[in-house]
């Protein structure tokens, strides 16, 4: 059901009246969210134009008391109010926008569903990037809409200022966002050739390994980007659709911005924070299942070289965390994560943060993480842009939310996809150590495209692996 469909006329009227009474003293300067109930049921809010500026749809999955899966489903429309940063202090300004919000931030939610009002925010993996994206922001959504344990919310906000036309913009917000019918992917995709930036990957691994041997790294992730071509527009929802139930253990994304989406599953948390403990995923060491021919075989997830590699990051988040004065749980064993073909070595970092640190204090420290940049970490991102690293939109980045409690979480932007109109544009990379072979690692980064490609195509991660190797010059 298109969530425009859900506000009816009653609902409408309701709205109405509780913008007009909680007008009444709100705080000049200040921004007003109101939350309604809209009952039970089960939505995944697709049924809008997700490449509309400003859109952002969102699944994490949840664990019950129980111990089931319960996914959160969110989909954010608009902009009460907005900030942007870049550079150095990019974070810092970010925190300082946020925390000027709360105290004149009045949410109005008297059928007590337990939402907090929320912005959300995204950003680059460089400090500072010139393309469509903007390089860090914050966004309070003008609308919205949640669904998590078979409930189902929406919550709009305004900045008090615009008054009781609020009701109109939001209004025009929702037949604005239109219902686009997500239909079938296309069945024909065509990748464009990359020999040359295979080759470009396979020399930036050598020249890594190099600098790695004289002991000026320890680690460096390297990416690499593949365009495919169609006979028609994608719709994003149908590939954000697919992702939901392939991979129902990742968070999965789409951002609009500018007739394009920015859409993925990553299986990486960068951190969440509830009421004053974190937890924070060390995700490195990759292994797949299958093999092509003129490919090289997938390596041992519990090798050596995977062993190290997921250590060096553990070991720096764990250093991180404690450096911001967090009291952390004893260290845990790795463990193995399944994403389809793909597996990882995952390990769950947890423990309680010092009072007063908060959601931008762990942007500004744990990213990036070695995970998406390297071991030092000055030195990997000096080393990346003398190597002219180049990496779109906010791949590598995060994504994630924070409410007016100080509550949040963030993703690292992983397994993700440009999209505009007809052509896709994937990323994938790998962590490269001493001994790492270039040829494994390229085949590495094709073990991971084939998750958006099978999105892309409606297909299993499987039975797309072939098609990609042989599509790819």
């Amino acid at each position: 059901m298109s969530p425009a469909c859900l506000m009816d006329a009653q609902r409408v009227a309701l709205l109405r009246r509780r913008l007009r009474a909680r007008l009444r003293g709100a705080p000049s300067g200040g921004l007003l969210s109101i939350t309604l109930d809209l009952g039970a049921g089960d939505e995944h809010w697709l049924d809008v134009d997700l490449e509309r500026p400003l859109a952002l749809w969102w699944a994490a999955p949840r664990g019950d008391q129980n111990g089931a899966a319960c996914a959160d489903h969110r989909l954010a429309l608009g902009s009460a109010i907005s900030f942007s940063s870049a550079g150095r202090a990019r974070f810092a300004a970010l925190q300082e926008a946020f925390s000027g919000l709360v105290p004149a931030w009045v949410h109005d939610d008297p059928q007590e569903t337990g939402i907090v009002a929320a912005a959300h925010l995204g950003f680059a993996f460089a400090e500072k990037t010139f393309d469509s994206f903007p390089n860090a922001r914050l966004v309070v959504p003008a609308i919205l809409f949640r669904c998590q344990g078979g409930g189902r919310t929406v919550t709009f906000t305004c900045p008090v200022e615009a008054g009781e036309g609020a009701l109109g913009f939001w209004l025009e917000a929702l037949r604005g966002a239109g219902r686009r019918t997500p239909g079938a992917p296309p069945a024909h995709w065509v990748r464009q050739p990359s020999v040359l930036g295979e080759q470009a990957f396979i020399s930036r691994v050598r020249a890594a390994v190099a600098d790695i041997d004289r002991r000026r790294l320890d680690k460096v992730v390297i990416t690499r980007s593949v365009r495919w071509l169609s006979e028609s527009a994608v719709a994003p929802a149908s590939v954000i659709g697919l992702l939901t139930r392939q991979y129902p253990e990742c968070t999965i994304f789409g951002v609009g911005e500018r007739r394009q989406s920015f859409v993925g599953a990553t299986p990486e948390r960068l951190f969440a924070l509830h009421s004053g403990t974190v937890e924070a995923d060390a995700l490195a060491g990759t292994a797949w299942l299958g093999s092509v021919a003129g490919e090289p075989s997938s390596p041992d997830l519990w090798g050596n070289k995977n062993r190290r590699e997921h250590q060096l990051v553990a070991d720096t988040v764990r250093a991180t965390l404690a450096s911001t004065g967090a009291s952390l749980e004893p260290p845990l064993m790795p463990t193995s994560m399944r994403l389809g073909q793909l597996r990882h070595l995952q390990t769950r970092i947890s423990g309680r943060l010092r009072e007063g640190t908060g959601v931008f204090d762990l942007l500004a420290a744990l990213h990036p993480t070695p995970a998406v940049g390297g071991v030092p970490g000055d030195q990997a991102r000096h080393w990346l842009l003398a190597q002219g690293d180049w990496r779109p939109a906010w791949y590598t980045g995060g994504i994630g939310w924070v409410d007016r409690n100080g509550d949040g979480e963030v993703v690292v932007a992983l397994r993700c996809a440009l999209l505009r109109g007809c052509e896709a544009e994937l990323f994938a990379g790998a962590g490269i150590v001493a001994g790492s072979d270039p040829t494994q690692e390229l085949a590495e980064t094709e073990a991971k495209l084939t998750m958006m490609v099978a999105a892309l195509r409606g297909t299993s991660a499987h039975s797309c692996r072939q098609v990609v190797r042989s599509a790819s010059g």
